[in-house]
């Protein structure tokens, strides 16, 4: 597409790391920066190319600044193509069809210029096109659906929660799918143990069960209506045999490869000084100083081999697994395992070619960290949300409200980045980590259940996308889905405006903006059950004391939507709408209330 360029006179100022944030958001959906093609030297203007979009007629959109976390609207350049339009605040179109989106950015005004789409001929499939992996204003809930062992029949907590292999969980698919939207799995390449050690990429038999019957179980989920999450293991590997021979990866029509020790880095401990193999001690054996790759641009994981992710042929390698995860085992997202293990663009290299709806990272840092990785990764990323998880431990499970939302990605206003979380594999059951919420081996016990909701109905009520454990959902869910439901209902989502209304060491109350109303989370001696007025309804409550402290919560929403749970055993409140019953078809829960059918949410879906 040829480019007009007009002439600048004056002081360039936009630095160029703004430039590598814009995006396009399309009737809620963004389109990411593709490629940033730099500054022309004649004009010194600065040209990003938004993205290859696909409009309809009528459709609006407005930019959006992924470094501020807004929306914003610029001049259209003289030279864009008939049929777009400034209205105010937004941009519209009486045109259907791919075109190309550019920004100018200028010292005087920025500009964008829309041209037709170079490869938008007749019959092109347009739904591929790459729209990010961190979706706009996202109203989905997250279940991690295993924790540590819970492969093994004789795992702790396997006899009280059950293990969660393949089979295991493809029989609870139509419940898991009917509330959620998401559902994380463990490694499923072929490795040591829980998989966080993989060995072969390209084998999909593991602890959890055979190829097949992961292929049954991620149809099954689909089927329920739940996408699903692959753990992506990629910052390390194991050896076959020795601590560097590793098998052929095969990912079929992407490619096959032979990786060696020249793929991993040099600075890894196979090289090291104390590994060399000496009569009195093996070390590392024949692999001591094999390694040839570059040096590790990220944090180095001892326990295993590090690949050298900034060489072209390993980076060929992962886009060639993570394009087959997707495209042939049929994994919707990724969750990046060790994501400070390599440099964070690689994130966005590696979604940007195998495009995955939704993708996160683990970084266990605390937030001003994970926040430069997330921008390192061109905003392309969510990250688990570890000083959220650490407020809640430290603050809910001890009956003190007072820091309200604490310091976390979520309540620092970029909920969108943030999957927020409780409780992980990492800590439930460790003999080794005391991190577990209330300490080691006490989060189950009935006399934490009290606190324990409450911390999951702070998850359930805030922004970000909440990411339920599944020990959790599996001896309580009749608590939890009510607070699924009451999110839902009021249409709260990852980026949903937090008014924080009430903050001591004995109560917690804010009011939460969800696309559909309002719901307001009462923790402590806010629950009090006093109400907030005729239109509000009490979707989800539990009244405690212990030892003195009220660990208490309720739920309320005011939606304009239909409540969704009249007749519901699942939610409290009372409704003068007729009776409803609930039922599943093709794997989703929906209500039927008269004439009426509604989904999970409360949105009408037919009459």
């Amino acid at each position: 597409m040829k480019r007009i360029f007009a002439i600048l006179v004056g002081v360039w100022t936009v630095l160029a790391m703004h430039a590598e944030s814009y995006g396009i958001l399309v009737n809620g959906k963004t389109y990411f920066a593709a490629e940033y093609k730099g500054k022309d030297s004649m004009t010194g203007e600065y040209d990003e190319y938004l993205a290859h979009v696909s409009f309809k007629s009528g459709d609006s959109f407005t930019l959006y600044n992924a470094e501020a976390q807004e929306a914003w609207v610029v001049d259209l350049d003289q030279w864009t193509v008939d049929g777009f339009q400034r209205n105010g605040n937004k941009y519209t179109t009486t045109n259907t069809g791919c075109y190309d989106c550019y920004i100018k950015l200028k010292w005087e005004s920025d500009q964008l210029y829309i041209g037709n789409g170079s490869n938008c001929g007749e019959g092109e499939d347009i739904s591929d096109i790459y729209t990010g992996a961190v979706p706009h204003q996202c109203e989905a809930v997250l279940m991690q659906a295993f924790y540590n062992e819970s492969y093994r029949a004789d795992a702790p907590g396997v006899s009280e929660y059950g293990d969660t292999k393949w089979n295991t969980l493809k029989n609870q698919a139509n419940e898991i799918g009917a509330f959620f939207d998401y559902v994380w799995l463990p490694p499923s390449a072929n490795g040591d143990g829980m998989g966080y050690h993989p060995k072969q990429y390209s084998n999909q038999d593991s602890n959890w069960g055979t190829r097949e019957e992961l292929d049954a179980l991620i149809s099954a989920l689909h089927k329920a209506g739940a996408k699903v999450v692959a753990d992506i293991v990629i910052n390390h590997c194991t050896g076959w045999t020795t601590w560097c021979d590793f098998p052929e990866m095969d990912f079929g029509e992407y490619g096959k490869f032979y990786p060696d020790a020249s793929y991993i880095c040099k600075n890894d401990e196979v090289n090291a000084e104390w590994n060399k193999p000496t009569a009195e001690n093996p070390g590392s054996g024949e692999c001591w100083g094999a390694a040839t790759g570059n040096y590790d641009d990220g944090e180095n994981w001892d326990g295993a081999r590090d690949w050298s992710h900034d060489m072209p042929k390993v980076q060929e390698m992962f886009i060639a697994y993570l394009q087959w995860m997707r495209n042939v085992m049929h994994y919707d997202g990724f969750r990046y395992d060790k994501g400070d293990g390599f440099n964070n663009w690689h994130h966005y290299n590696y979604n940007k070619h195998a495009k995955p709806e939704i993708a996160f990272m683990e970084c266990y840092k605390g937030t001003d960290d994970i926040w430069a990785r997330v921008v390192d990764a061109k905003y392309d990323l969510l990250a688990l949300d570890f000083d959220l998880k650490w407020h809640v431990f430290n603050s809910f499970a001890g009956w003190d409200y007072s820091k309200g939302r604490g310091d976390c990605i979520m309540s620092r206003g970029n909920g969108r980045h943030s999957v927020t979380f409780i409780e992980s594999h990492d800590w439930f059951l460790r003999s080794d980590n005391d991190n577990e919420f209330c300490g080691r081996g006490n989060s189950m016990k009935p006399e934490i259940k009290a606190r324990l909701m409450q911390a999951n109905a702070f998850l359930l009520s805030m922004p970000g996308v909440p990411c339920v454990f599944y020990p959790h959902w599996k001896k309580y869910k009749e608590d939890l889905k009510p607070m699924i439901i009451a999110r839902k209902w009021a249409g709260v989502h990852s980026e949903s405006e937090v008014k924080d209304e009430y903050a001591t060491a004995s109560g917690y109350q804010a009011t939460i903006v969800g696309k559909n109303g309002w719901l307001i989370l009462c923790l402590g001696d806010r629950a009090n059950k006093q109400g907030f007025g005729a239109d509000y309804k009490l979707a989800a409550s539990n009244y405690s004391t212990m030892d003195g402290h009220n660990e208490s919560f309720e739920i309320w929403v005011n939606s304009s939507i239909p409540m969704p749970t009249t007749g519901i055993d699942q939610l409290s409140g009372v409704s003068s709408q007729p009776s409803a019953e609930k039922f599943i078809e093709d794997g989703k829960l929906y209500i039927r209330q008269g004439e009426n059918i509604f989904d999970v949410t409360g949105r009408k879906i037919s009459k």
